[in-house]
């Protein structure tokens, strides 16, 4: 990523509500400007640990997600401006190999549904080094995988593109045969009798969006079913203490402020900015916000509600929450990377997991991935 064009985009923004700018001043520019200098260490860490054949050296951790994990550092270096065409510091290269190793991972089979006409077919991404939840793996490869066919890989390459716009469609295909009745998605590829929850459920609508955005076909009923399990999973009581918070499942009463970006970020991801649902959702992100309320507990997987809620209050027409929010985020991301190699620590999936999403939430505002685009 250059940073005068990261600056240039930044300071083309649309002003908020007040009329003040989205992120201006020389206040503004050095917080990018701190932001880009972590992420590009991030990305430096990451770096040498993609292997020749586009697999992502893990470190050890409890849980050994690869696949999501390599995925998940396709997209950090693509929101960091680095796309699998850039052939200027070789970042694009190790791009390109993690998007054909993912793509070499692809279980397909033919199948024969009501969906679609004719046989077609359908690609799952099975990790065997973690099988706690498939669908998230599904979810973040897809979505990688969308990311790469919609910003790369153009007329000089289209073999290559042929066969990437062919194994996405049958991941998305994949993700909506999944799909439960409720509209959710449980961690498994076949919906089970009980089988749904939020965080699975918003990890796949985005790659579905992504897709549907990127040209490829995606049912847009199953969309629908998904917006709706999320909104019904809302907390609407007035009286509730966690009123506007999103639950765990619906009919659960667990509900965390990173389910409730997660859920917000969706909603805006299928073009709900403002919405009754959205408002809730960002009033008590505000209250549990364990960044600008330090007293409050922090959350068990910190980078995943960072990621999520960068991308919500990023999204939200009143910016004053995102510059409140990003300032305090680069704080924590700063006391948090290491000084000698950049790496973010994270004992329960590595720190490739966590490193790769610390440049993802980073790059947010950048505007680089179409998903993070205002």
């Amino acid at each position: 990523m250059r940073l005068p064009v990261t600056l240039a985009l930044l300071l083309a923004l649309p002003a908020d509500e007040e009329g003040d700018p989205a992120l201006h001043g020389s206040e503004e520019v050095s917080r990018l400007a701190r932001a880009h200098r972590m992420a590009e260490r991030a990305l430096q860490w990451l770096s040498p640990r993609i292997q020749p054949d586009g697999s992502v050296m893990m470190t050890p951790s409890s849980h050994q997600p690869k696949l999501a994990a390599a995925a998940l550092t396709a997209l950090a270096f693509m929101a960091n401006g680095h796309t699998a065409d850039d052939s200027e510091d070789g970042q694009g290269a190790r791009v390109r190999a993690i998007v054909g190793w993912l793509m070499t991972q692809a279980a397909v089979d033919e199948c024969v549904c009501a969906g679609v006409k004719g046989a077609h077919p359908r690609a799952r991404f099975a990790d065997a080094a973690f099988t706690t939840s498939d669908m998230h793996g599904q979810g973040y490869v897809t979505w990688a995988l969308a990311m790469a066919y919609g910003m790369s890989l153009g007329a000089a390459n289209v073999d290559q593109r042929a066969e990437l716009a062919r194994v996405t469609q049958a991941a998305v295909h994949c993700i909506e045969l999944a799909q439960h009745h409720s509209g959710g998605w449980w961690y498994h590829f076949k919906p089970e009798t009980e089988g749904h929850e939020g965080s699975v459920t918003v990890t796949v609508l985005e790659a579905l969006r992504s897709a549907k955005e990127a040209g490829l076909r995606v049912d847009v009923g199953v969309i629908d079913r998904a917006v709706d399990y999320l909104r019904r999973s809302q907390v609407d009581n007035p009286a509730d203490p966690k009123y506007g918070a999103f639950r765990y499942r619906l009919g659960d009463s667990t509900t965390s402020f990173a389910l409730t970006a997660a859920a917000v970020s969706s909603l805006n991801q299928t073009g709900d900015y403002d919405s009754r649902h959205v408002d809730l959702g960002i009033a008590f992100m505000r209250q549990k916000d364990p960044l600008t309320h330090a007293s409050l507990e922090a959350e068990r997987w910190p980078w995943y509600g960072r990621f999520y809620a960068t991308q919500a209050y990023w999204q939200y027409r009143d910016l004053r929450h995102f510059r409140a929010w990003y300032r305090e985020l680069l704080k924590v991301a700063e006391a948090e990377q290491d000084l000698r190699d950049g790496r973010f620590t994270d004992h329960e999936f590595g720190d490739v997991y966590a490193t790769a999403m610390g440049a993802l939430t980073l790059g947010v505002p950048f505007g680089y991935l179409p998903s993070f685009q205002r």
